[in-house]
């Protein structure tokens, strides 16, 4: 049998969960996937209390409405009770006011709103500290660099081909057809990409 868990007690505990991933993170420790999940979602509630938008399940949904699953299962019984999407989602908000209409009782929204700002903060630290982390490893570049990069490839390209199209060619084209041209066109140009591509090499 299923025991129900007071929304207040429950807060308390997530509550309790959330400073334990303060205090990991501030200690350079990583999130498992069900953390940053668990993080995501009670970061996705705004300023106005509405909390997330949708749930993937009646656990969820349960969760997110403050009441119990075996209360969720007794309501979506009713002829009236909103029901899932095509994709199987459940909509929070029509929930709440089906809730509203029926005068049953659940969380109040906007109750974890102090919790959601702790959330969102914690999300973004985490996510600051792990570019930091793929930046040192070079995973990132800056765009000056990329755009430092780009500009030198383009003028070593251009010294390349001019090089190759106003001193080199001129003579070994002089007296060949329109083939020959071609061909030492073709390998003056794929002799340049080859350096290019090689880095200078």
């Amino acid at each position: 049998m299923e025991s129900s868990l007071p929304p207040d007690l429950a807060r308390k505990l997530l509550n309790k969960d959330l400073a334990n991933l303060v205090q990991r993170v501030h200690k350079g420790g990583k999130l498992t996937r069900t953390e940053r999940s668990m993080l995501q979602n009670l970061a996705s509630s705004r300023a106005g209390g509405t909390g997330p938008a949708f749930a993937r399940n009646f656990v969820e949904l349960a969760e997110f409405l403050g009441a119990t699953r075996q209360s969720i299962t007794t309501w979506k019984k009713r002829k009236d009770a909103p029901q899932s999407a095509a994709n199987g989602l459940h909509d929070v908000a029509a929930w709440r006011e089906f809730m509203k209409r029926h005068d049953l009782k659940g969380a109040e929204p906007g109750t974890d709103f102090d919790t959601a700002l702790r959330a969102r903060k914690l999300l973004a630290e985490v996510e600051e500290r792990e570019l930091k982390v793929a930046v040192r490893k070079g995973l990132y570049v800056t765009v000056e660099e990329v755009r430092r990069t780009w500009t030198t490839q383009i003028g070593r390209a251009t010294a390349l081909l001019r090089n190759k199209f106003e001193s080199e060619l001129p003579p070994i084209l002089s007296g060949l057809d329109a083939t020959g041209i071609q061909e030492e066109c073709r390998k003056a140009i794929d002799e340049v990409l080859t350096i290019l591509h090689e880095g200078g090499k």
